[in-house]
């Protein structure tokens, strides 16, 4: 009876062995396949020193990175402007604009952006000229040309910011049509 335990014991042994062995091969021939796959197709038939050869031999191509100016898109009109950076004499009309801005652009409400913003926009305040005195001495500069050239830009009211901010010429790219 003990040596049928034993035999068995064996068996159960020679078993569990046999499939450990089975599944490396698996595997190893697996593996094998794949970086035999990653020969070049010139070097495939090759095998021994004409193989190890072929593959030093070859001689990967290099990227040479080109480089080609990109032209920034046109900057968009509308956009909403941070009202806390322009000028006090301009906060009203930023604020109104931005909140037209948002809720035209709200798809669900409306297809026509520029249908809806022409009609509401009559509809804010628009700025007057701004007392330079009252802004810090580092902007007055800036307040100066915005007086200068702000009633050109009432005209377009959506492209209000980047016609005051470029002194009455909106960009070219902007005027292309």
């Amino acid at each position: 009876m003990i040596k049928a335990v034993k035999d068995g014991l064996i068996s159960i042994a020679m078993r569990a062995m046999l499939r450990i062995v089975c599944t490396a091969l698996v595997f190893a021939a697996g593996t094998g396949h794949a970086q035999m796959s990653l020969l070049p197709p010139a070097c495939a038939s090759l095998t021994g020193p004409a193989l190890d050869k072929c593959v030093r031999d070859i001689t990967v191509e290099q990227m040479v990175p080109r480089l080609e100016a990109v032209e920034p898109p046109p900057p968009d009109p509308s956009k909403t402007q941070n009202c806390n950076q322009v000028l006090r004499a301009d906060q009203t009309f930023c604020i109104g604009r931005n909140e037209i801005i948002l809720h035209c652009k709200s798809a669900a409400r409306n297809t026509d952006f520029m249908g809806c913003f022409t009609k509401y926009i009559p509809n804010v305040a628009k700025p007057a000229l701004a007392n330079c005195a009252l802004e810090p001495s580092d902007r007055r500069g800036e307040c100066a040309a915005r007086n200068r050239h702000y009633g050109a830009c009432l005209d377009e009211p959506l492209s209000y910011f980047l016609c005051v901010g470029n002194q009455s010429r909106l960009p070219e790219r902007m005027l292309k049509p």
